[in-house]
């Protein structure tokens, strides 16, 4: 699966070539279809925001983008997005974020600390403390994407939330859960790429009481720069077909 610049790639500690082959043919399938990625590991947020932003795809390429913020910095939101310059259609036609912070801030409000990039945007600030207002707000943003956008092509919507964590603790797992089922049903209908943000180890319990909500779990790592050429690497899990990938570069 393209994402667009993190599909990963053979490793010198990963699978034989037989299930490299089977885990992309299952990623291009996802991609085909619609799915949501679950992204986590024990590193810092500012991982995350590289990650995320490989997933909401390259920048000289047309895609369009809905992003809910629950915890992420305004800058960070900026930092994902692609250079305006680059892009094929303005930002402001193309993205939406969804505003779910616990203290109700703009991002997108021009003030000394909301970055330039980001004027102009759609921005939707959610009142309702409860999910319910996320979730209708998000369905609904989908929703007008793909109305506005016309005919759009498997994984030319990408969806991002950064991230679960409040949402987590504040409602519990099985809300949560909840949530990722009903959302993740807005993005298949839309053959569009969701990506959720969890910054917990894979193995965590409250990321295991997620997975069966997603399609793939992306779970991310710092290692040695100096050792490996490197400072990010990543690893696919597909648990419902029993395939994890190798760690590669992010």
């Amino acid at each position: 699966m393209t994402t667009d610049s993190s599909t990963p790639r053979g490793g010198d500690d990963g699978p034989p070539d037989d299930q490299i082959n089977e885990f992309l043919n299952v990623l291009n399938e996802l991609k085909a279809t619609g799915c949501n990625l679950l992204v986590v590991g024990d590193a810092p947020r500012e991982v995350f925001t590289r990650a995320s932003s490989q997933l909401l795809g390259d920048p000289d390429i047309l895609r369009y983008r809905v992003l809910a913020v629950t915890d992420a910095t305004t800058q960070s939101v900026a930092d994902r997005l692609p250079d305006a310059e680059t892009t094929p259609r303005p930002l402001t036609e193309t993205t939406r974020i969804v505003n779910h912070a616990g203290a109700p801030r703009s991002v997108t409000a021009q003030s000394e600390a909301a970055p330039p990039e980001l004027a102009g945007i759609h921005e939707t600030c959610v009142a309702d403390p409860q999910l319910q207002g996320l979730q209708s707000s998000l369905a609904e943003a989908i929703q007008a994407v793909a109305r506005n956008a016309g005919a759009l092509d498997p994984s030319d919507l990408r969806v991002g939330v950064d991230s679960l964590t409040p949402l987590v603790e504040h409602h519990g797992e099985e809300v949560v859960r909840n949530c990722l089922e009903l959302v993740g049903a807005y993005v298949r209908d839309n053959d569009a790429m969701a990506h959720y943000v969890l910054p917990d180890e894979y193995d965590a319990e409250r990321v295991q009481s997620l997975v069966p909500s997603v399609d793939a779990v992306i779970e991310l790592r710092t290692v040695n720069p100096d050792e490996r050429g490197h400072d990010v690497e990543q690893r696919w899990h597909v648990p419902d077909r029993d395939i994890t990938s190798g760690w590669t570069p992010l």
